[in-house]
């Protein structure tokens, strides 16, 4: 690994978006395309650096602040292009929203290379806090959209500095490599209380029960544009952040692992039972979503035990890419939404007859759902369930038993959501962004056909 005080080729993403946020502010009607353009290339400038040698900045003896590898850089390019992609699919807007929306993905890319407790909470909120005006919409719903978001983010942010500031007075240390070197010799009462409030404050963001309730509301009453960003990208900062927590700084800590492994069960059940009862579209894949993000925190229950300590690469990188895949399927279900219920969603019965009424975003719509069902030809959903059972059944069966039967009931409310698009008949539908539908298309084609491609960049080192 290359390390340098400040290694600007590491953090090239990062002055780009960060860039990119400040254009927005002057350059009026062409905001949106100047936001596009430099996010596009944030992106592609992290897939260069993620297929070069690892990089590091900001070293402290033997731990860094921020880290440029595979795993980093691959997350980094993902959050800008989910961003790239919700503008594509939004219409026109004051130049002030894809500030936001480039602050926000600024924050994500900062995230992504973020190895100590205080560049990571500081990365959380900024890629949190532009958000409390872009869910808010005017009338009453958007308003309480924007009210609970806020009142949920404010108090999950409290939470996880505080567990971050138990975990330095324990150990001494903010480096995430600093706390697992340290936190063996700890004082045990004060580690696992800041380990848990920790994970508790980046659970929220992660929409996982019990610390969920927020996210359907908030995704329903917020611009459909809006809740395709909080259903991927905001999500994947609350998985990024827990991954690297977990996996870099308390690997072989037990409270972590029973914290992670109660998030998980939690999810499953209260996601999949909320989804079920579901009947319109965007409540329904909000709550699915809670149970999504109980399979990707499973393999990171496994890290704590010792048969888990033995596969702990493993195991993170199972978490990580099957919240990628996750994101990516997710983008592309709402995406496909917004296409053709740009105002609400709908119920689910109003997406009858779609397939006829509008191929494209019927197809992208199809593919997605398919893929979160974790069935063929979607193989990116898939393999991310394969990735994870393979890692819970070496060390957790258990754990692998619930995953699989969340995964089975998850066929209950998917495949209703697959034959209301095939089948009955539809009105007019307005057909909108089908050049970013094409290439969501194409995105969720290639990882299917070439997951290997996702694997690789996912794979997280120690």
């Amino acid at each position: 690994m290359r390390a340098q005080a400040i290694d600007h080729a590491a953090m090239l993403p990062l002055y780009l978006a960060a860039a990119t946020a400040a254009a927005a502010l002057f350059t009026g009607r062409f905001a949106k395309a100047a936001a596009m353009i430099g996010l596009g290339t944030a992106s592609a400038a992290a897939v260069w650096i993620g297929l070069g040698p690892d990089r590091a900045a900001f070293a402290v003896g033997e731990w860094h602040s921020y880290v440029a590898d595979d795993a980093a850089m691959g997350a980094a390019a993902l959050f800008a292009a989910l961003a790239v992609l919700v503008a594509a699919v939004s219409g026109r807007r004051p130049g002030e929203n894809w500030f936001l929306l480039t602050a926000s993905a600024a924050g994500g890319i900062a995230l992504a290379g973020a190895r100590d407790l205080i560049t990571l909470v500081v990365a959380v909120e900024t890629l949190t806090l532009p958000l409390y005006v872009l869910v808010t919409r005017p009338g009453r719903d958007g308003a309480e959209a924007g009210t609970t978001f806020l009142i949920a983010s404010v108090t999950s942010s409290a939470t996880a500095l505080m567990g971050a500031a138990l975990l330095y007075a324990a150990t001494g240390t903010v480096h995430l490599e600093g706390l697992a070197a340290a936190l063996g010799d700890a004082h045990a009462g004060l580690a696992a209380a800041g380990t848990a409030l920790l994970l508790a404050g980046l659970a929220f963001k992660l929409a996982a029960a019990p610390l969920h309730a927020w996210a359907p509301l908030v995704l329903e009453r917020a611009p459909l544009p809006i809740a395709t960003y909080l259903a991927s990208a905001s999500k994947l900062g609350g998985a990024v952040a827990i991954v690297w927590v977990v996996a870099f700084g308390l690997r072989g800590t037990a409270s972590a692992g029973i914290v992670v492994a109660v998030l998980a069960v939690a999810s499953i059940a209260v996601g999949n039972l909320g989804a079920l009862v579901q009947r319109r579209t965007v409540p329904l894949l909000a709550w699915s979503g809670i149970a999504h993000a109980g399979y990707a925190l499973a393999p990171l229950a496994v890290i704590a035990t010792a048969a888990g300590r033995e596969h702990a690469g493993a195991a993170a990188s199972a978490a990580f890419a099957y919240a990628v895949f996750f994101v990516l399927l997710e983008a592309g279900v709402f995406a496909a939404l917004t296409a053709v219920r740009a105002e609400d969603g709908g119920a689910v019965a109003d997406l009858a007859g779609l397939w006829k009424a509008a191929p494209l975003p019927a197809s992208v719509f199809l593919f997605a759902v398919v893929g979160l069902a974790g069935l063929p030809p979607a193989l990116a959903g898939t393999v991310a369930k394969v990735a994870v059972l393979e890692v819970l059944a070496s060390s957790a069966v258990w754990l692998a038993v619930v995953v699989a039967a969340g995964a089975v009931v998850g066929l209950a409310y998917y495949l209703p959501l697959a034959r209301a698009v095939l089948t009955g008949r539809s009105g007019a539908v307005p057909r909108r962004y089908a050049v970013a539908l094409t290439i969501a298309a194409l995105a969720l084609v290639a990882v299917s056909l070439a997951p290997q491609l996702v694997l690789d960049f996912t794979s997280v080192s120690r």
